[in-house]
């Protein structure tokens, strides 16, 4: 597992995650792969992973690359969390998805300013 630059949690709506920074979208994908290469040459930037334990605190963790496109890359794993917590979303009813991913979205790039990484809204 690749050395992380920051580990942080955020929380909104009663969903919890961990959130790890790795230097590059190149260590995002070792880590995900676990070393395997992929055969079509393709990275993955940025994942989310649910926790095993129904026990843990966390719902999972989101690895993200310094070196990645954050704006994207945050919002996309949010909702892949968010979306596992609630188990699916009927569209007329999507309200609490829409503002736990904005939340969540919006703490994990302020915490990646705070942390001196910048770029954490770019």
């Amino acid at each position: 597992m690749t050395r992380a630059l920051a580990v942080f949690s955020v929380s909104s709506g009663g969903i919890r995650v961990r959130v790890r920074l790795l230097p590059t979208i190149l260590d995002v994908d070792r880590e995900y792969r676990a070393g395997r290469r992929r055969r079509d040459g393709l990275h993955v930037n940025a994942y989310f992973m649910p926790t095993n334990s129904e026990k843990a605190c966390h719902l999972g963790t989101i690895a993200l690359p310094i070196d990645g496109r954050l704006v994207e890359l945050v919002p996309h794993e949010v909702v892949h969390a968010v979306m596992h917590r609630l188990g699916g979303v009927h569209c007329s009813d999507d309200e609490m998805l829409a503002t736990t991913v904005g939340t969540l979205t919006s703490r994990i790039h302020s915490r990646i300013d705070r942390l001196g990484f910048g770029g954490g809204a770019s």
